[in-house]
């Protein structure tokens, strides 16, 4: 770009220098035929804008003309048909055209992003759940434990729900928490939903806990506990 446009100054300065020669010269020639100077002056300016206006002639003339005149005889020319490079149409067409998604495209465009911020909710929801119980489930229960959270997070149905044991450390409030926190995570269903995640999940804790009674008290003492009230898990 920077050469091209040097290019250009270089050719320009060379033009004037030869139109302001030529004028000059011109202006000389009226001097010495005994003109006055005002009258020379203006020889040297009808002779600049006349020069100026045959070299944007000429220059119309060959660009617009002359040159494809040219080219095209030059292409004729079993020598130059091969060296001669043909510019690619820029000119839109329905091959070069930008398609535009159809409707169906949109909707599995939409799904895919659903399913992937779904995964991305679940494997938070995992690791959550593996580091609050990793220290009081035995590994085998752990793996339970996931197979549950990922059955309450589709929404797959509660009768599938495997029970786990848990370390007698953790208590009642400790579950509560953990099911609150979940199903603010997740927010599918309503609370009813998790507080029968949570009795099926875990049997032994909570077998003296009514389901509607898990439902009322899943957010108490929030500050309590092993596992505590979380807004958000990520």
């Amino acid at each position: 770009m920077k050469n091209s446009l040097l290019q250009y100054i270089i050719l320009y300065l060379l033009v004037a220098c030869v139109a302001l020669a030529i004028a000059t010269l011109a202006r000389m020639f009226a001097a010495s035929m005994g003109l006055d100077s005002f009258t020379t002056f203006m020889v040297f300016i009808v002779i600049l804008a006349i020069e100026i206006i045959v070299y944007l002639s000429i220059h119309v003339v060959l660009q617009e003309l002359m040159l494809p005149w040219i080219g095209k005889g030059l292409s004729k020319i079993p020598y130059f048909q091969n060296r001669i490079k043909i510019a690619p149409s820029t000119e839109k067409t329905p091959e070069n055209m930008t398609k535009q998604p159809s409707l169906e495209d949109i909707r599995n465009e939409q799904l895919q992003n659903k399913v992937k911020e779904q995964e991305e909710k679940l494997n938070i929801a995992l690791n959550y759940t593996r580091t609050m119980f990793a220290s009081y489930v035995s590994n085998e229960y752990i793996e339970l434990l996931y197979n549950n959270l990922k059955v309450y997070a589709n929404k797959l149905g509660l009768e599938s729900l495997q029970p786990i044991k848990i370390n007698k450390e953790l208590s009642t409030i400790d579950i509560l928490h953990y099911g609150w926190n979940i199903w603010n995570h997740f927010k599918v269903g309503k609370q009813m939903d998790v507080a029968h995640f949570l009795k099926k999940t875990f049997p032994d804790i909570l077998k003296d806990v009514e389901v509607e009674t898990i439902k009322s008290h899943l957010k108490d003492d929030e500050l309590k506990g092993i596992i505590k009230i979380q807004e958000s898990l990520s």
